[in-house]
């Protein structure tokens, strides 16, 4: 069933182009739907017109209202949050080898004997609702993130993503989001400032509690891999068509500096990489993570240094309740890397090695056209 007319988004500030300046960075913001009413916009849009650097190294080019029901009916929340989605249903049967070694240096208990489970599970075995799962307090101590995936020990158990449920319980066909996007040239040092000056606004204007971190209150690109990931979902041509990689400032950075669409589209929706530090060393990093508050020559460089993708089971596939194993990339990719997903104890990468029949990513990094979210 199609989406009504009236339930469609509406561009009130349509998106330019990528911008032609490499100083430059499109950064996306958008309103949680807790917090999507017109107070909290006009605050925040008041802190940035009041910002010095307003007009001048930072423009408002993109404005949007998304309407809960097209974001609902397109799965838009869920393409986004994909990765965290599987591991919030799968929980333990997703963990590379990688994550495994971390969560028992971690919590110091055997992988294969601990209770970890998804965060859907928790609510049916804890008996809670979603936000309460979420806003359950523990110690520090027994919080951990590991590939992007955040993991909260409760009790016996450890819960795997445990945010996901709130998340997309909030977002129903009821709670529209207000998305913008602020071409900013002085970088995240600066963004990350006026972000908290948007929270101090929202504060004392009593639209938010003081206890409520900025991240729950509204979203904004981390970096610019998130900002191609925001794009996915949440840039529209006036017409409603969904933005593609030649529109957005830094695939197109990319795309100059060598780095095909494909491989681009590939990385961004399997974000578990492997990295070499050009000495044969190896670390396996989510790239958003990785990437995080980069300018866009250094993330240009950490992606020139992946040389394998993690591969996952993907939904509608047959699973086998196992991780699959490494697609190698790049100049690695003859080698091969082991199907079992192991590595060397040194880190370093081996001369030769199998890759499991099913599941791979081909080696250019690119999705294959039935893995590719659906929008």
């Amino acid at each position: 069933m199609g989406v009504v007319r009236d339930a469609l988004p509406k561009v009130l500030i349509p998106y330019p182009g990528p911008a032609g300046d490499r100083e430059e960075q499109d950064i996306f913001v958008y309103l949680r739907p807790e917090t999507n009413d017109v107070r909290v916009e006009s605050t925040v849009l008041k802190v940035v017109e009041r910002c010095p650097a307003y007009k001048e190294d930072m423009n408002l080019v993109y404005l949007a209202n998304v309407p809960g029901e097209f974001i609902t009916e397109k799965h838009i929340v869920e393409q986004h949050y994909a990765l965290k989605l599987e591991f919030a249903v799968y929980g333990k049967e997703l963990f590379t080898p990688h994550m495994r070694a971390k969560f028992s240096e971690t919590f110091r208990v055997e992988f294969e004997e601990a209770d970890i489970i998804g965060s859907f599970e928790a609510l049916r075995r804890l008996k809670l609702r979603p936000e309460e799962l979420f806003a359950l307090w523990v110690p520090e101590e027994d919080l951990m993130v590991a590939d992007g995936q955040s993991i909260k020990r409760i009790g016996s158990s450890y819960v795997v993503n445990y945010d996901i449920p709130a998340l997309l319980h909030k977002n129903n066909r009821g709670t529209d989001i207000a998305v913008m996007i602020f071409r900013v040239r002085l970088g995240y040092s600066f963004f990350n400032d006026l972000v908290e000056q948007m929270r101090d606004a929202l504060i004392e204007n009593g639209l938010m509690n003081p206890r409520t971190p900025p991240s729950r209150a509204f979203h904004y690109s981390k970096g610019p891999f998130e900002q191609i990931l925001d794009g996915f979902g949440y840039l529209f041509t006036p017409d409603i068509q969904n933005a593609s990689l030649a529109d957005l400032t830094f695939s197109t950075f990319l795309s100059a500096h060598g780095v095909p669409f494909e491989t681009i589209s590939g990385v961004v929706h399997h974000p578990i990489l492997h990295f070499s530090d050009g000495d044969g060393n190896i670390t396996e990093e989510n790239l958003f993570s990785y990437t995080l508050f980069d300018d866009y020559e250094t993330a240009l460089r950490k992606i020139r240094s992946m040389v394998a993708q993690v591969v996952l089971p993907r939904r509608g596939r047959s699973r086998g309740g196992l991780f699959r194993g490494y697609a190698p990339y790049g100049p690695h990719r003859d080698a091969g890397l082991p199907g079992d997903g192991s590595l060397p104890a040194d880190g370093s990468l081996p001369a030769d090695g199998s890759l499991p029949a099913d599941g791979i990513l081909p080696a250019d990094g690119s999705t294959r056209a039935d893995d590719r979210p659906h929008r």
